[in-house]
């Protein structure tokens, strides 16, 4: 499994804590210090050590897609699936074409329990077939770029006056806007929906929010839910289209979000 540490992920481990070093002259330091220390927990097999520390640096503010991912991987080794899943999730944001990254995170997905129902439909999925095979990073460059191009076709048109450029402008103009319009939604679909995964071995989905209320169905460690309300200790989540129901707080990650230990 490449999970497994190898010679290559040593060098990025240690590439990792020179980041840390520069990513925030004020803290980076101790950081570093905490983060390098921390490997020989790992080294020895003390996962649970490595990931009480490791998690302190991400909840002191520090973003870091290799930190996200060496966290998945300390929650693997230690037999956690469902936080596992939540930090690779988390490195996914931060590192959306790491093959490394994505094999763990399939091996990881393949050990779930629950398998959800597929909530876009097909034809979907081919007629924007950009946004579900580009990540949201690449998505947001090709759009950038194009509206630049566009913009320098229309000006190097305006003063020379050649069809030629205006008919590039033209043929730019589509995709570029197409790119734009997929970017503004992805942003709106990160801001406003959230995703979690369920972090226990198992946690019960109920009709509202007390432990005597009727119990739904049954969700396990790594399912991916989307949350729909927040109220009081409790998430509305939905799993599919006719599952939905409320959980403990406690009971699920949010991937966009690392709680500060003032949060807890």
């Amino acid at each position: 499994m490449r999970h497994q540490m190898s010679r290559w992920t040593k060098i990025t481990l240690w590439m990792t804590a020179v980041f840390l070093f520069l990513a925030t002259p004020s803290m980076a330091s101790p950081f570093a210090r905490q983060f390098i220390s921390t490997l020989e927990e790992y080294h020895a097999g003390r996962y649970d050590q490595a990931i009480e520390q490791w998690e302190a640096i991400a909840r002191s503010g520090i973003t870091n897609g290799q930190l996200f991912y060496n966290l998945g991987n300390a929650y693997l080794k230690a037999g956690r699936l469902g936080p596992a899943i939540l930090w690779y999730e988390r490195a996914l944001q931060l590192l959306p074409n790491d093959p490394d990254l994505q094999f763990n995170l399939d091996y990881a997905r393949s050990l779930t329990k629950d398998t959800p129902e597929e909530n876009t439909s097909p034809l979907v999925r081919i007629f924007f077939f950009w946004k579900y095979q580009l990540s949201p990073r690449t998505i947001k460059i090709a759009a950038i770029t194009g509206n630049v191009l566009f913009w320098l076709l229309v000006i190097g048109w305006r003063l020379t006056r050649r069809r030629g450029l205006f008919r590039a402008a033209i043929v730019v103009a589509a995709p570029a806007l197409v790119l734009i319009l997929t970017a503004g939604y992805n942003y709106f679909e990160t801001g406003r929906i959230k995703q979690a995964i369920v972090l226990p071995e198992q946690v019960s989905v109920r009709s509202g929010l007390q432990e005597t209320d009727t119990e739904l169905f049954v969700l396990h460690a790594g399912a991916k839910v989307r949350v729909v309300k927040h109220l009081k200790s409790h998430y509305q989540i939905r799993y599919s289209t006719e599952k939905i129901g409320w959980v403990g707080q406690a009971a699920i990650g949010l991937i966009g979000i690392v709680e500060s230990p003032a949060d807890q």
